[in-house]
């Protein structure tokens, strides 16, 4: 009996959460809403596209975890872009017209790996892109590795910087499945 019982433990789940592990310093800075402004470069196409939006963050499911919902939209599309989407992919004019103010919308849930310390992470978006992410902080930076799935392919690495008491710079570089790198920079502000 006793040793049914010794091998019967480890497969027994803790039904006590894990301590509140995101009342650490950078999770709760970063809680609040931010203003932001990104650029992008696709492969040969630099700045093809602009865009401005938000960024809220609030603590979510018993304190466990961030998430992160932004939303935005397109501010400028490059004419060089739109020439090739033209000229070269015979996309209709009302199509590329649509991409002047495509908006956009994701959301980020995060947290940490109770055994590891790592950052776990799932973002959902409004072209159906799937991804987990995994990372870690030292001390101002944040790094995570991105694997996108669903309507999304390739993999990623976005670093986001804390460049000021209420201003984080974000570099996303995207390797998509064709091998052509996209990379997206973002300015955010805190809004007061």
């Amino acid at each position: 009996m006793d040793r049914e019982k010794t091998v019967a433990e480890p497969n027994v789940p803790s039904l006590t959460p894990p301590k509140n592990v995101l009342d650490d310093e950078w999770s709760q800075w970063l809680i609040g809403t931010w203003g932001t402004a990104a650029e992008s470069d696709l492969g040969q196409f630099k700045n093809w596209v602009k865009g401005r939006g938000h960024m809220r963050v609030e603590p979510g499911l018993g304190g466990q975890f961030l998430i992160r919902k932004m939303d935005g939209h397109a501010t400028e599309v490059s004419d060089e872009y739109m020439r090739y989407l033209s000229q070269t992919q015979h996309t209709p004019e009302a199509e590329i017209e649509k991409l002047r103010n495509l908006p956009f919308e994701n959301i980020e849930l995060h947290t940490f790996d109770p055994t590891t310390g790592r950052i776990v992470a799932y973002l959902f978006d409004s072209w159906r892109c799937v991804a987990r992410g995994t990372g870690t902080r030292d001390g101002d930076r944040e790094t995570i590795e991105w694997e996108w799935s669903v309507a999304g392919r390739g993999t990623s690495v976005r670093i986001t910087n804390r460049v000021g008491e209420d201003r984080l710079a974000v570099t996303e570089r995207y390797t998509l499945p064709d091998g052509v790198v996209m990379e997206d920079r973002v300015q955010m502000t805190r809004v007061r």
